[in-house]
């Protein structure tokens, strides 16, 4: 294509100059009066001379179509129209988006509403989560507290010392066939209850019972274990000076499990009583090895002492122990001693917890 600069700037002229800058050409004197004629010298029809029909624009009267008149009204028309139908577009796409943007900003501000009642139901329910650990918090320190208590005047002991006893002799022999059986067994009469070694008479009770027949070495078959008297009896022969007696033990039993562990509960377990001086003096075991003494401690501490004894066995810490309920470990054998009372203070002292 050539450039437009090879048009001169005076003939580029846009249709509209065109249309207002047109005009009849001017009529000569030899065809002029030829525009109302056909070719045969008769009157040219209506249609041809301008003449209004219905629908049309109107053309000029002399005979000549003006043509700038007819597309000036044209585009006056078609301008008219098209700026209508634009119109019309652009108000039903106004009130289009102006519908949708309105409902657009009603949903965000119903999400945004919901999102403030959820964000405040969030928060509420933070504060009072939080609030809730807190207080479980404090009712485990509590009842942690309460059951190492609870534990503080029992001692559990273990230990080949602990292990049931049995006895050492045979039972009365069967009587011969065809004799009854006396009432009451065959150690029932005062002969057999002489030849036991057990002391006849009125006021022996089962317990006088119990202890004659652990004095002669054992007991019977359908008596209870005297473990109070097995306690008293391995604590004064390996702990001799302390004075240990039926008053001072409230109860004892055994506990399920391997080492023949007996748990004892003692009537007094402040300074100075027999539970305290037991837990002084045991230290002195150390050369026996068929009797041991600990404290009785919560699951908790209980977990606790054990992730601290192994550690104790990895060579982390010099040494572990337990006082009044309450779990201490020292790092060096001449340091400073550091209670540990929670599972959370194990492991921010970097210590594996032993579950």
């Amino acid at each position: 294509m050539e450039p437009d600069t090879a048009v001169p700037n005076e003939e580029r002229q846009s249709v509209s100059e065109l249309v207002r800058n047109y005009s009849d050409p001017p009529s000569d004197c030899h065809g002029g009066g030829k525009r109302d004629r056909s070719e045969s010298g008769d009157p040219a029809p209506a249609g041809k001379r301008g003449a209004r029909e219905p629908g049309r624009s109107p053309t000029p009267r002399g005979g000549n179509v003006n043509v700038k008149e007819y597309l000036e009204t044209a585009l006056e028309q078609l301008e008219t129209r098209i700026m209508s139908s634009i119109s019309k577009d652009l108000h039903d796409f106004r009130e289009f988006i102006t519908t949708e943007i309105s409902a657009l900003n009603d949903r965000v501000r119903d999400l945004e509403q919901h999102v403030e009642e959820r964000d405040c139901e969030v928060a509420e329910l933070t504060t009072t989560l939080a609030s809730t650990r807190k207080e479980l918090k404090e009712l485990q320190n509590r009842t942690e507290n309460a059951e190492m208590n609870s534990r503080i005047p029992c001692l559990i002991l273990s230990g080949r010392a602990m292990a049931p006893r049995r006895s050492s002799g045979l039972g009365a022999p069967l009587p011969p066939a065809g004799h009854a059986v006396p009432p009451g067994g065959a150690a029932a009469g005062p002969a057999d209850r002489a030849s036991a070694g057990a002391p006849a008479g009125p006021g022996r009770g089962a317990a006088g019972g119990a202890r004659g027949e652990r004095q002669g070495g054992g007991r019977s078959a359908g008596e209870a274990e005297d473990v109070n008297g097995l306690v008293i009896d391995a604590v004064r022969a390996r702990l001799p000076g302390l004075d240990i007696a039926q008053d001072d033990i409230d109860r004892a039993h055994r506990l399920p499990g391997p080492n023949h562990k007996v748990i004892v509960r003692f009537v007094r377990s402040g300074p100075g009583s027999v539970r305290d001086r037991l837990m002084t003096r045991r230290l002195e075991l150390r050369g026996h090895n068929d009797l041991f003494i600990n404290e009785s401690l919560t699951a908790q501490k209980n977990v606790i002492y054990r992730s601290l004894l192994e550690a104790k066995k990895a060579g982390q810490i010099y040494t572990v122990y337990t006082r009044w309920g309450h779990v201490h470990y020292k790092a060096e054998k001449f340091g400073t001693s550091t209670r540990v009372d929670s599972v959370d203070k194990l492991r921010e002292l970097k210590f594996s917890v032993k579950e």
